[in-house]
């Protein structure tokens, strides 16, 4: 496998820290605050859970970029048009805030479309991420390079919201969001100009129809077991993430004060990234990956007394989103390293993208079937306990499954473990 120059693996990690941080502004302007616009507009849970699915559905449109890639498109060059051609659409989605002035049916639709147009957009130039990645990685320390990103990226993230949720305040209007709508037209544009000088390794000849590849790849024994893994990581995560707003508001949380919980989740991450760093480099994925999804399954028992209102419910989401963040962490890290060495170079965007694929059914599934669990679950008590909050509790215990998928996840395919020594220390 050819390796980029040392000083084009630099630069190229550098631009994509400055791109991912752009990226995360982005989220944090519109997908972060997303729900809550929905329910500024009188949204239902319903709604929420088709936001859900179509962020997560989004992710088919990578399949555009890998047809793309395949055809000689660059790498770097679809990144590019992915965040310029992504622009009209928060425009719309600007406009969709400023006008809007009922709490009709058709602005909640017609902001769950333009929302999710933007994301499809985005997510077709996202197909070479983690082919760049795998460039600019190769003979490099995965985990120290991830660790590096991460840990600037989750300290935007713990910035962010905190500003965001001041300036919100407990009870937006629609228009309140077309500032933050406006603003990440702007980083939609730095992120575009950061990703230009990241230098990239050829892709390789597609040959054959897109379908026959995305098969061939499937047929590797170590990236069906991950798209298995992923696909339920994804279902139970859009089933249950998605829904906190909801079942935490009802029971008196400011809204202020759920945007703040996003730098409490981002400060668990920060403190706790360089350790998983440090292990997924020096062990593999497994001590990261599998105690962390056992934490969440755990961490379901924490819904069974939450409080009502006050200082203690705000006691109580704070150490449940710090701890998240925590295992989250150990999660990230521990699939990203299994997921890479899952990869083989020869098919690299293929690979990542029915990865992507995978995750995309499941987050979809997730979320769609969510939203009619949720509304459905949230009319009934059972033994003294809301159905809303028993759903919730049972949805995260069942992290079980993906942790039972995880067990094994295979070892990388033959020379495409940048870090093979490493990963295999004691």
């Amino acid at each position: 496998m050819s390796h980029l120059p040392r000083q084009e693996l630099r630069r190229g990690q550098i631009g994509l820290i400055r791109f991912v941080l752009a990226g995360t502004a982005n989220n944090a302007l519109v997908q972060a605050v997303g729900p809550l616009f929905l329910l500024s507009l009188g949204a239902a849970p319903f709604h929420l859970g088709i936001l859900a699915t179509f962020s997560q559905l989004d992710k088919i449109a990578r399949l555009g970029g890998v047809q793309l890639l395949g055809r000689g498109f660059g790498k770097t060059r679809l990144m590019f048009w992915g965040r310029l051609l992504s622009i009209p659409a928060t425009v719309l989605l600007v406009l969709v805030a400023i006008i809007t002035h009922d709490h009709g049916h058709l602005a909640i639709w017609l902001a769950v479309a333009v929302i999710a147009l933007r994301a499809a957009l985005q997510q077709t130039g996202n197909a070479a991420w983690w082919p760049l990645i795998q460039d600019v990685t190769a003979g490099a320390g995965l985990g120290q390079f991830l660790t590096r990103m991460r840990v600037q990226q989750r300290l935007l993230e713990l910035a962010l919201p905190l500003a965001i949720g001041i300036y919100l305040a407990d009870t937006p209007s629609p228009a309140r969001f077309a500032p933050l709508f406006g603003g990440s037209i702007l980083v939609l544009l730095l992120g575009a100009m950061c990703i230009r000088g990241v230098a990239e390794l050829p892709s390789a000849h597609a040959e054959g129809s897109l379908t026959a590849r995305m098969r061939q790849t499937l047929a590797m024994p170590a990236v069906a077991r991950f798209c298995r893994y992923q696909l339920l990581r994804a279902l139970f995560h859009s089933a249950c993430f998605p829904f906190w707003v909801i079942a935490l508001t009802e029971r008196g949380l400011p809204v202020s004060q759920f945007v703040w919980m996003s730098s409490v989740l981002a400060g668990g991450q920060i403190v706790s990234l360089w350790f998983w760093g440090r292990v997924v480099d020096r062990h593999g994925y497994r001590p990261a990956l599998l105690p962390c999804l056992s934490g969440l399954c755990m961490l379901s028992a924490a819904w069974f007394v939450l409080p009502t209102g006050g200082l203690g419910l705000l006691l109580w989401v704070g150490a449940v989103y710090l701890l998240w963040g925590i295992l989250e962490a150990g999660v990230q890290m521990g699939q990203s390293r299994a997921m890479v060495d899952a990869v083989p170079t020869d098919l690299q965007a293929e690979g990542f993208a029915v990865i992507i694929f995978a995750s995309a059914i499941g987050g979809g599934a997730g979320g769609l079937l969510g939203g009619f669990l949720f509304s459905a679950a949230s009319t009934y008590r059972v033994a003294g306990l809301d159905g809303d909050i028993l759903y919730l509790a049972i949805v995260q215990a069942g992290f079980c499954l993906p942790l039972l998928a995880g067990l094994n996840l295979g070892a990388p395919p033959t020379g495409n473990h940048h870090e093979k020594n490493a990963s295999q220390a004691a």
